[in-house]
């Protein structure tokens, strides 16, 4: 087993690891959009699990999350953190909005030309195949696809922690 100085910070990633999971089978929508709630917030919760629980048991745990704090702010690295992570928590628990689509998904099909006439169709897709932010910075992608990503950024950080703070 590896040595982490991070260990509830990663045991928060770990769970949120486990509700991304639940959103790639569920269909059902109170249960998805509560997934999708629990997910984001956990998410964030990293970061400050990170430095309150973490970071208060290791001065040096403290310090390397505190110098990385401020670089997440900046750089296109770091966008997910706040064009995505922190600004859909912040939907969620200032306004309970989110930029996540809810139900089915509309998609316009133009067919190519009939009689001189442009075929356009439009069709649902109702399974859970594609899930857009229907706003915001990623507007458009899949919301699962960036919660892996985040859930990436994330485990990227907590292992920048650990060497900094070894």
């Amino acid at each position: 087993m590896q040595h982490t100085n991070v260990p509830h910070a990663r045991l928060v990633l770990q769970d949120a690891m486990f509700v991304r999971n639940k959103l790639e089978n569920e269909t059902g929508r109170i249960e998805w959009r509560l997934y999708w709630i629990l997910a984001v917030v956990l998410l964030r919760a990293v970061g400050h699990v990170l430095d309150k629980v973490d970071g208060a048991a290791n001065a040096k745990v403290k310090k390397a999350a505190n110098d990385l704090h401020r670089s997440w702010r900046a750089g296109d690295e770091n966008a997910i953190f706040r064009d995505f992570i922190e600004h859909e928590r912040n939907n969620i628990l200032k306004e309970y909005t989110f930029e996540m689509t809810e139900g089915p998904v509309p998609i316009m099909a133009y067919l190519q030309s009939q009689d001189g006439f442009d075929v356009v169709r439009q069709f649902l897709i109702e399974e859970n195949i594609y899930r857009p932010m229907a706003s915001g910075a990623y507007e458009g992608e899949d919301g699962r696809t960036l919660l892996d990503d985040d859930i990436s950024w994330w485990a990227v950080q907590l292992d920048a922690v650990d060497r900094s703070s070894a």
